[in-house]
């Protein structure tokens, strides 16, 4: 079995993350999807929702989709977790099956950086998906040193919404049009999230 591990800090959880995990099972990129909501990004200083809340967004976007599976591993640490970390856990407890992780093309410049980015590779096949206007192509990919036989650049996916859009919207008072999932958007008016 192919599976997809899709992490981020999901603050919040919005339609384009669907979009792209329904891409990547339409287009046969993986047959599951792992999704893990970070406790805190190492690359990010801090997360609007708590860890509790993230999880629960999640859950509500991502449970109704047979194929994806919410993990909480990096929630319950309760610290921030690195990448490698949560990929050797999962591949150890899937062994037989081929991984692959999903990163933003907007990642590559500071891929270098991550905790051992050589190991990630040996795990894993790397999924880029556009972002922010920036695709993977081969320049890109040898810069951030990947192996380009362990690297599937995705080009055609374009979905505009981003959790710091969202977020700005929310503090000023306004209502994110088509851009959450209803129930995620029922979650953050109930708690009174992301308000300014």
């Amino acid at each position: 079995m192919v599976r997809a591990l899709f992490g981020g800090s999901f603050d919040p959880a919005h339609l384009g993350h669907l979009a792209l995990v329904k891409h990547l099972l339409d287009h046969d990129l993986a047959q599951t999807v792992v999704v893990v909501p970070t406790w805190r990004s190492p690359h990010k200083y801090e997360n609007s929702a708590s860890p509790a809340n993230r999880l629960a967004m999640v859950h509500l976007a991502f449970d109704p989709l047979p194929a994806v599976t919410v993990d909480d591993r990096e929630i319950l640490r309760g610290r921030t977790s690195y990448t490698v970390e949560t990929l050797e856990e999962l591949t150890a407890e899937h062994p037989d099956d081929q991984w692959r992780l999903v990163i933003g093309a907007d990642n590559l410049g500071g891929f270098t950086g991550w905790r051992s980015p050589g190991r990630l590779q040996e795990l894993a096949d790397i999924v880029i998906y556009p972002r922010d206007g920036l695709v993977a192509n081969s320049e890109t990919i040898l810069r951030a040193g990947l192996d380009p036989n362990r690297v599937i650049p995705v080009a055609d996916f374009d979905h505009p919404v981003s959790s710091t859009t969202v977020r700005a919207m929310l503090a000023a008072g306004k209502v994110p049009d088509r851009q959450l999932p209803d129930a995620v958007a029922a979650y953050i008016d109930e708690r009174g999230l992301y308000l300014a």
